[in-house]
């Protein structure tokens, strides 16, 4: 009868997973362009096109995989508007297969649906699809799921080991944040009961992490990861003032976003109480909240909604992975039909916030156009626009709009490549090596200095000219040299 509820429960919520990801399906592909063309993505794809292989950065070479369809792509030329949508989609068929494997081969469908959790705090973060966090919310649950699991059929029992290694390689080098994530994962299953339990599959995935970590120092930490380790300064500055800190502040403000998983931990305590699990109690009773703290400590300035979204997005799998495993199957009644409704509303809200936001993203691509349809007027396509110009491109981090700019104009035909490169308004309007070489076009800030002729001709075409600044007048815009 236990084990009929457990079902019943289980499959309620993997139904809903299904719904959930066809919604998510859509809305990637309709919305293809407002997702791949921000920021990282744009850096991405283009990287990708342009050198016609994979990009790889900071040892995170689990990003291959979601490169793997664009690339093929790539080499068969196919069309960039298609591209877009494919390299959108790409991320989609991951997580979705990651669920698959995990509620019907490995025949773990608690732990699926644990995944489903992530749609419930994902927003900004559906227009940043390249996020590293938001794939590890599908990857570590398979891990786990594949742990609990074994190979049942005796034939297939060798593949078990370097299935579990290969899937941890996976998820520890997607993104560092990724430690915590397979240290929780061995801790729930040494604790199982109330006594330590080493087994062999929690002895690999321990000496696994321990190779992973001394290959990750070998080859180097980046100088991107190196700059969110805290100081002694700035940690004792964030204890001391931890509710008035930015990363505090941001959580504060959607309280009732990250309330569900906090309800699903507390009832998990409970559980665990009841039934004298002191080992899982304090084993689970003590992770959140120690992550949670160490997130807004190494977060303490705050960030943008996108980067403090993906920051909590692992409460989802701390509260949800033990609720799931443990409590779902126990829930009867009235209290598990509340916590499906209070799931389903959420979620519902989840994919609400999405569609609240899409504008934002949706206007700065549309400013994009009008400018680029200007600028292919006045047979110019190699601009700086300021802030005073189009206040609107800068919504974001501005360092990715010239790959952007390239990325979106290019979809009507590689001769209609315009490239806008964003500055300040006292910018040093001197520099004519940067702003008059015809040979020459503006990318990254931290890098400018591109050449023309190393782009991919078949997908993007700039003529040989110098940049013009883009002004606004009460007309409409002007060009003007530099």
């Amino acid at each position: 009868m236990k084990k009929t509820l457990s079902r019943l429960a289980s499959g309620n919520y993997l139904f809903l997973g299904h719904i959930a990801f066809a919604v998510f399906a859509f809305l990637a592909v309709w919305f293809a362009e407002e997702r791949v063309l921000l920021i990282d993505s744009a850096y991405q794809l283009f990287h990708d096109i342009n050198h016609e292989s994979m990009l790889i950065n900071d040892n995170r070479f689990s990003m291959v995989l979601s490169q793997l369809l664009p690339w093929l792509l790539i080499k068969l030329h196919v069309p960039l508007r298609w591209l877009i949508v494919a390299y959108s989609a790409s991320f989609v068929m991951l997580a979705y297969g990651c669920f698959l494997l995990t509620a019907y081969v490995l025949r773990q469908p608690r732990v699926a649906a644990v995944m489903v959790l992530t749609f419930l705090g994902m927003c900004s973060t559906f227009f940043h699809c390249i996020s590293e966090t938001f794939q590890l919310m599908f990857f570590a649950p398979m891990l786990y799921a594949l742990a609990q699991a074994g190979f049942r059929n005796p034939r297939c029992r060798y593949l078990f080991w370097p299935a579990l290694v290969l899937t941890e390689a996976v998820v520890f080098f997607i993104h560092p944040v990724a430690f915590f994530f397979i240290l929780f994962i061995v801790g729930l299953r040494v604790v199982e009961s109330n006594r330590l339990r080493f087994d062999a599959a929690s002895v690999v995935l321990l000496v696994a992490l321990g190779v992973f970590m001394a290959l990750r120092m070998l080859l180097g930490q980046s100088g991107h990861d190196e700059g969110f380790m805290p100081t002694a300064d700035t940690l004792s500055y964030a204890l001391t003032h931890f509710f008035s800190l930015g990363s505090f502040r941001y959580f504060r403000t959607w309280f009732l976003i990250y309330l569900f998983p906090i309800v699903l931990w507390a009832l998990s305590l409970v559980g665990y109480f009841r039934q004298r699990l002191w080992l899982r109690l304090a084993f689970v009773g003590l992770f959140l909240p120690a992550f949670f703290v160490l997130s807004v400590v190494i977060y303490w300035k705050g960030d943008g909604s996108i980067g403090m979204e993906r920051t909590y997005l692992p409460l989802y799998f701390f509260a949800g992975l033990p609720f799931f495993v443990d409590e779902l199957p126990r829930l009867a009644g009235w209290r598990r039909w509340a916590l499906f409704t209070y799931f389903a509303v959420m979620l519902v809200i989840g994919f609400l916030r999405i569609s609240m936001d899409i504008h934002v993203y949706a206007n700065r691509l549309e400013e994009i156009k009008h400018i680029a349809a200007y600028s292919r007027e006045q047979g110019q396509h190699k601009l700086i626009v300021t802030r005073s110009t189009a206040d609107q491109l800068f919504r974001f981090n501005i360092w990715g709009l010239a790959l952007e700019s390239m990325l979106l104009t290019a979809c009507d035909g590689a001769d209609q490549t315009v490239s806008i490169y964003l500055e300040e308004d006292d910018f040093d309007r001197s520099n004519d090596d940067f702003y008059a070489n015809p040979d020459v076009y503006m990318s990254v800030n931290w890098w400018k200095r591109w050449l023309v002729a190393d782009l991919n001709p078949h997908y993007f075409s700039l003529p040989p000219q110098g940049y013009c600044e883009l002004h606004r007048t009460p007309e409409g815009y002007s060009l003007s040299g530099i």
